[in-house]
């Protein structure tokens, strides 16, 4: 389950950004729909596993999709799905992910008090 070892290093880097844990309120976590990562399987990881360790039961984690969009490096244009190995305006097999195959922390909400 590499959903676990991704949340464990998203929690480092939370880690590393607040001083202090116990004024964390939530979490927002994007998941990429071309990620290969399943979000429910990384919820689990921080609510049943993360979250409980670090004594922040109350903690609020939002999973946000983010959708794929791709660009034909040859004609420049943008796809937002590939029926086949070519695109479909050129013809040429030239096409990168631009977003949509990572997780990253969108944001962290910390209480003031």
């Amino acid at each position: 389950m590499h959903e676990l070892t991704l949340a464990k290093d998203l929690w480092e880097v939370i880690k590393n950004k607040v001083d202090n844990l116990s004024k964390l309120r939530k979490i927002k976590i994007r998941v990429g729909k071309a990620s290969g990562i399943d979000k429910e399987f990384l919820r689990h990881s921080f609510l049943d596993h993360i979250f409980p360790e670090n004594g922040l039961n109350f903690l609020e984690l939002e999973l946000l999709d983010e959708d794929i969009l791709l660009r034909c490096k040859s004609c420049k244009k943008d796809l937002t799905e590939v029926n086949s190995l070519n695109c479909p305006f050129c013809g040429l097999k030239d096409i990168q992910i631009v977003k949509g195959d990572k997780v990253y922390i969108e944001s962290i909400e910390i209480s003031s008090q």
